[in-house]
């Protein structure tokens, strides 16, 4: 299969992002609902955020798991059974069995997690090329809108039809996915889909130069997701309530701050589906450095402003904010790893992918636990201090090049 123009993308990458979409249907839906349901479910409420939080923790293992298992058995096989694991823990999640069988079930979603992820990846840098920054943004974009889908008809389902009801549905609609990574194999290039052997349907392409090391994206993605998917959305709602109160009046109109907390995050996934794909093909045309750096420095601003002021106006506008630049980061750092991989062998591919993986579930594990620490004992607002400050580092460790291209990535870290 030849190269892809660099101004569209292989149809693959809409493939492996369906599949993406669909299986997150049950995870993104719980995070939703199972505060709301935990009692009838029989599990406590204290056991709640244990359960949100474990898939991040076993992913630390499932990680490398993933790139070893890739490497032995190629691409079809591990992504076909993560998606069956994916369909799986939803059904687990549809029934009142328990605590222990809720900790089973995201510890399998870690697990199909962490396979889908690696594959998806896998499929988009041998498939991309010198569109690899708007092929990771169509990736994120429509990943998004799976998460934006559910949050709305699966919320709107377990109302009408009650929690079981509406999670039965879910899962049925997430085992398309499978019949998805079925057809994915027809779309790939010959030999990349039952071999360990990584084809180059790139090869001939003026392919991007990295810009930024291995070592620089682990960090990276770990102070992005500790400040976005960690800090930010876990105390987002608390914050909220704390400087607009319980409810606020616009004209005739009262909207509750839970009314409110769920259209911010709305916002989050929705605007991926415009910024994300824009970024991704500006990283292509323009570089990865500079993009970044503008970013960055925006999210030491925003952080700052965050957590100093304290008018609900600006809290809710820079809010936004923040979505917008922790979701491009978000696309700079997967395109910019990405980029370090294409000279590389399969297995230092799957294990360089499997590890910048890791460093981003670790942020995005820690991050809630740092913000509600800080939060009981000094304040929320430092725990936005906190975040701008690393990434001001992160920001200062790329101007001073400490984390060069060309030194190997075990001896930077």
């Amino acid at each position: 299969m030849g190269a892809q123009s660099p101004w569209r993308n292989h149809p693959a990458v809409y493939v492996v992002s369906g599949i993406t979409a669909l299986s997150l249907f049950g995870d993104a839906l719980l995070y939703s609902i199972l505060p709301l349901y935990a009692g009838d479910l029989g599990i406590p409420l204290l056991a709640v955020g244990i359960i949100l939080s474990m898939n991040r923790w076993v992913r630390l293992g499932t990680n490398p798991l993933a790139a070893r298992v890739y490497d032995r058995q190629g691409l079809f096989r591990p992504l076909l059974g993560a998606m069956i694991l994916a369909v799986l823990s939803t059904f687990l999640y549809s029934r009142a069995w328990g605590l222990a069988v809720f900790l089973l079930a995201r510890a399998l979603w870690g697990l199909s997690w962490s396979h889908l992820r690696l594959g998806s990846l896998l499929v988009i840098l041998s498939t991309s090329g010198s569109s690899l920054g708007l092929a990771i943004g169509t990736h994120h974009a429509l990943t998004r809108l799976g998460s934006a889908f559910t949050s709305v008809v699966g919320g709107l389902l377990v109302d009408r039809g009650g929690y079981q009801w509406g999670l039965t549905i879910m899962t049925i609609l997430s085992s398309l996915g499978i019949f998805l990574v079925v057809g994915l194999r027809r779309l790939l290039p010959s030999g990349l889909e039952d071999t360990k052997q990584r084809t180059t349907a790139q090869q001939g392409e003026n392919l991007a130069v990295p810009e930024l090391s291995p070592s620089m994206c682990y960090a990276g993605g770990f102070t992005v997701s500790f400040v976005s998917a960690g800090v930010i959305v876990s105390s987002l709602s608390l914050v909220l309530q704390q400087r607009l109160g319980d409810a606020v009046s616009l004209g005739s109109w009262t909207l509750g701050i839970a009314t409110i907390s769920g259209l911010l995050f709305a916002v989050r996934w929705t605007s991926s589906l415009v910024i994300a794909p824009l970024v991704g093909r500006l990283i292509d045309l323009t570089g990865r450095v500079r993009v970044f750096r503008l970013l960055t420095l925006v999210m030491v601003v925003a952080l700052l402003i965050f957590g100093g002021v304290l008018n609900p106006l600006v809290t809710v506008v820079v809010a936004c904010l923040l979505f917008f630049a922790g979701n491009s980061l978000e696309v700079v750092f997967d395109t910019a790893i990405g980029d370090t991989t294409y000279q590389e062998g399969e297995e230092a591919t799957t294990t360089r992918l499997s590890r910048y993986a890791s460093f981003y579930d670790l942020g995005a594990a820690s991050g809630p636990v740092v913000a509600y620490y800080l939060g009981s004992r000094i304040g929320f607002e430092w725990s936005f201090y906190l975040g701008a400050g690393l990434m001001f580092i992160l920001l200062a460790i790329d101007v001073l090049d400490l984390f060069p291209m060309g030194v190997p990535a075990d001896e930077q870290m």
